[in-house]
Parts: structure tokens; C-alpha cells; sequence
């Protein structure tokens, strides 16, 4: 014989949960994000780096003058990236 369960309180349960983990993941993102961004700023004084959310989480955005010269560096200059540096110490790797 199969017993009837209501699943309704532990479903709703779950979700409350699921909400709970998402919001704690898009936060704990935003304040890595704004820390890249702040850490990204110091280096470049004649730019602008700023996270910023979106629908998929938070993004970053970096402008500055020759920044892809100095990321990537040119036939006559060797690269002095800003972005790469920033990340790795950022993970815990720099």
C-alpha cells in the first residue's frame, strides 16, 4: 500500500533555500566584483573600472586610454597588464 505525502511545505522549503543560496551568491559576486574594480582603478589613474550588476550576476567594466597596448603590449613596448595581475590576486594566486 502507498501512503500519500504532502510535499508542499517541503517543496516550499526548498525553494525559500534555493532563493537564499542564489542571493548569497550574487552578493558574495557583487563584493568580488567591486573589490577587482577598485583594485583594477588603483593601477590605472587616466581610466575607469566599475562593477556593475546585471541579469547574469555582476560585471566589470575597464576603460582607459592604450589599455590593450599595455595588457597585450605592441611590435615596440612589452605588455604591463593590469587586468590579468588584478584577477590572480583577486583568487589568491598573486
Amino acid at each position: 500500500m502507498t501512503q500519500r505525502v504532502e510535499t508542499g511545505p517541503l517543496r516550499a522549503r526548498l525553494a525559500r533555500l534555493a532563493r537564499a543560496g542564489s542571493a548569497t551568491a550574487r552578493a558574495r559576486a557583487r563584493e568580488t566584483a567591486t573589490t577587482l574594480a577598485a583594485d583594477i582603478q588603483r593601477e590605472l589613474p587616466y581610466g575607469r573600472a566599475e562593477a556593475t550588476e546585471t541579469r547574469a550576476g555582476t560585471a566589470v567594466t575597464v576603460e582607459a586610454p592604450g589599455l590593450v597596448a599595455r595588457e597585450f603590449g605592441t611590435a615596440t613596448r612589452h605588455a604591463r597588464p593590469v587586468i590579468g595581475p588584478a584577477i590572480a590576486r583577486l583568487m589568491g594566486k598573486g
